[in-house]
């Protein structure tokens, strides 16, 4: 971005908030405005009504803009949904003549080499992320540049996702008059607001319990190895409790925040609450026990699905770190409880990054701060020379962010 500030994007399914930083050399990052504002408009992740996402992030848009007194045109927006898939692909290139210093040009060459794989006419990548380079038979080389070698390699983790379901997301942008600088997983981002540089680098998992989604990224030697999005989240113990309970969404949404706990044993079986039923005119007395029942039954499915894709992932032995929950369904009450008594093997820890000494911590902010984050310490390290990139064909990486 042209401008010192980072403007990001994070789209939810409840609500839409804007982020703007600036570098900052003691912290890395110094958080200048934020705000959120309501939106229904999104989805699991996906564009539902485009008019009334482009109309709240015109908003919430403005609303930082009017704290930072700058005009945001260039937006990083975190992407997710069960339409995002990763894979992790290998690039190879010979060193001629052999045992030379290795340059920007071999480097950029055998990261692209990586990226060459065949995808659907439907799917295109997001983000290309190298974890790790190989100089002949030395392996887990951050930066190659300089050293000599016969052989280069890079495992790479790329992104994809749906041509469509990006498109709209630009759409969307664009109808509220800015344009998109980069699109980043979602799960990426939370991962990077929210994890210690050891525990990237030891192997940690971290799952973002949204509105619409879960999502999930295993972070192993301090880059993102694999990353999944779950069709449910928040709203869906909202949903649960209003079919069940008989009571609109909103009084739901208030006995999950006031009363809800997410392992009932929790609740003594004395304790009450009063839920205000459709057609009542007086709110009727239950347990609070039955309504905690009510949310450990969905918070243990998403746990149980969380779980289904740390062992898909082929890492579920190899996460010293743990489990690290984050966002709004992870601040329901005995949230870490469930997770460890239901996937088992691993500690849990609930996390929600800082927001500095100028504004008031909020539940739910990994995603943007994350985005933030990668946008001002991930620089573009292997960018060709010439000129600026689309944000499809642009590279980043972590380790410039681990090395501080």
């Amino acid at each position: 971005m042209n401008s010192e500030l980072v403007a990001v994007l994070d789209l939810g399914s409840t609500k839409i908030t804007c982020l703007a930083a600036s570098a900052d050399g003691a912290d890395g990052m110094c958080i200048e405005g934020v705000a959120t504002t309501p939106c229904k408009g999104m989805r699991r992740g996906q564009v539902a009504d485009l008019e009334e996402v482009s109309t709240a992030i015109a908003q919430v848009v403005k609303k930082v803009e009017a704290e930072v007194d700058e005009e945001l045109e260039t937006l990083v927006v975190g992407v997710t949904g069960s339409h995002i898939e990763g894979l992790n692909s290998r690039g190879m290139k010979p060193i001629v003549p052999a045992g030379r210093k290795l340059t920007h040009q071999d480097v950029l060459e055998v990261i692209n080499h990586s990226r060459s794989v065949m995808l659907s006419p439907d799917r295109e990548q997001i983000q290309s992320l190298p974890r790790e380079f190989r100089v002949d038979d030395q392996r887990n080389v951050h930066k190659p540049v300089g050293m000599n070698g016969s052989k280069l390699e890079v495992l790479t983790y790329i992104a994809t996702g749906q041509v469509s379901s990006l498109q709209n997301i630009e759409q969307a942008v664009v109808g509220a008059n800015r344009s998109v600088e980069q699109m980043v997983v979602q799960g990426l981002a939370s991962g990077i607001g929210v994890l210690t540089h050891n525990e990237m680098e030891l192997g940690t998992a971290v799952v973002d319990i949204g509105g619409g989604t879960t999502d999930i990224a295993i972070f192993v030697n301090g880059s993102i190895a694999f990353g999944a999005s779950i069709p449910l989240g928040g709203l869906s113990v909202t949903s649960d409790l209003s079919q069940l309970l008989k009571c609109s969404p909103e009084e739901a949404e208030r006995l999950k925040l006031a009363s809800g706990c997410a392992l009932a044993k929790m609740v003594d079986d004395k304790q009450g609450v009063d839920v205000q039923q459709l057609g009542q005119p007086v709110a009727r007395p239950m347990q609070r026990r039955v309504l905690c029942e009510i949310i450990e039954s969905r918070m243990r499915e998403i746990a149980k699905m969380v779980g289904q894709q740390i062992e898909k992932s082929a890492f579920g032995t190899v996460l010293p770190g743990g489990i690290v929950l984050t966002g709004g369904g992870s601040a329901i009450p005995g949230a870490d409880r469930l997770f460890e008594e239901t996937i088992q093997r691993f500690k849990v820890r609930v996390a929600e990054p800082s927001l500095g000494s100028k504004f008031q911590n909020q539940v739910g902010m990994a995603t943007a701060v994350g985005l933030a984050s990668f946008t001002i310490q991930c620089f573009d390290e292997f960018a060709p020379a010439e000129g600026n990139l689309p944000w499809r064909d642009r590279v980043r990486s972590l380790f410039s962010m681990l090395s501080r």
